[in-house]
C-alpha cells in the first residue's frame, strides 16, 4: 500500500557533494541528496552525532552556502530547515548548477 505525503514545496532530488559546518566544529564532506525551498536533505555523513536545533552552514560545491538548523538525524543522514526560504530562481540555479556538473 503506497501512502500519499502532501508537502508544502516540492523537493528536487540532486547529487551535489558540499560541505556541513558545524558550530565549533570542522566542516565535514557530505552529499546534498534533496532541495527545496523551506529545506534540505543530506547525506553520507558516517556516525557523526547531530543535535536537532543545531545551527549549520551548508557550503555547497557551486559555490553558495545555505544556513539553518537541524531538523532530524540518523543513519548518516540528516534533514536541515532552511534560516531564509530559497527564492524560486536561486533554487532552479543550484538545480541547474547541480544538472551541469552531473553531466559534465
Amino acid at each position: 500500500m503506497s501512502v500519499l505525503t502532501i508537502r508544502a514545496h516540492r523537493r528536487y532530488a540532486l547529487r551535489m557533494p558540499s560541505k556541513l559546518k558545524l558550530e565549533n566544529r570542522k566542516a565535514v564532506p557530505c552529499l546534498l541528496i534533496e532541495l527545496s525551498q523551506q529545506g534540505a536533505r543530506i547525506s553520507n555523513l558516517g556516525q557523526r552525532e547531530l543535535a536537532v536545533g543545531e545551527s549549520v552552514a551548508l557550503n555547497t560545491s557551486c559555490g553558495r552556502r545555505l544556513d539553518g538548523t537541524i531538523r532530524w538525524a540518523h543513519d548518516g543522514v540528516a534533514g536541515i530547515a532552511l534560516g531564509k526560504p530559497l527564492h524560486l530562481p536561486d533554487l532552479a540555479e543550484l538545480i541547474h548548477a547541480n544538472r551541469k556538473t552531473a553531466v559534465a
